[in-house]
């Protein structure tokens, strides 16, 4: 069942300048959602991007560094297991703190909108008000 409307809504829906201020409140959520939408797409792929580069590196950086021991005959020591152990110690730090960016980017950016739409809200309240005191003007109370 529909919400019926009070007076006050059917009065507001009646205010050009009320329905003017609700429409440019609108359009700059609907262009804010866009860029939040865009720019969380963005950061996505650069991380999907850096990620598959990352391990397609760490591949052949694998493979450089096992043939080299191999080249000199020592693969099969402990020093081959040492130096993979810490390229592969190094690697899953840079690993980490890239995903670590994308999340404070993430995280950043939904900060961001949350503020804009809390500002947008008391913008919009506000705009309300002002409206029914227009009402309440012009009705003399």
């Amino acid at each position: 069942m529909a919400k019926k409307k009070s007076a006050s809504d059917k009065w507001l829906a009646g205010d050009t300048t009320y329905q003017q201020q609700l429409a440019n409140f609108n359009k700059s959520k609907s262009d804010y959602e866009s860029q939040y939408k865009r720019q969380t797409g963005i950061t996505k792929r650069d991380y999907s991007e850096m990620t598959r580069s990352m391990n397609r590196q760490g591949t052949q950086d694998r493979v450089d560094q096992q043939n080299d021991f191999a080249g000199r005959g020592i693969l099969k020591s402990g020093v081959f297991a040492k130096a993979l152990g810490d390229y592969n110690t190094e690697f899953n730090a840079k690993m980490k703190n890239l995903q670590t960016g994308q999340s404070d980017k993430l995280g950043d950016l939904g900060m961001q909108r949350t503020n804009f739409l809390r500002q947008l809200k008391l913008e919009m309240d506000a705009a309300r008000q002002d409206a029914l005191r227009r009402r309440a003007s012009k009705l003399g109370i």
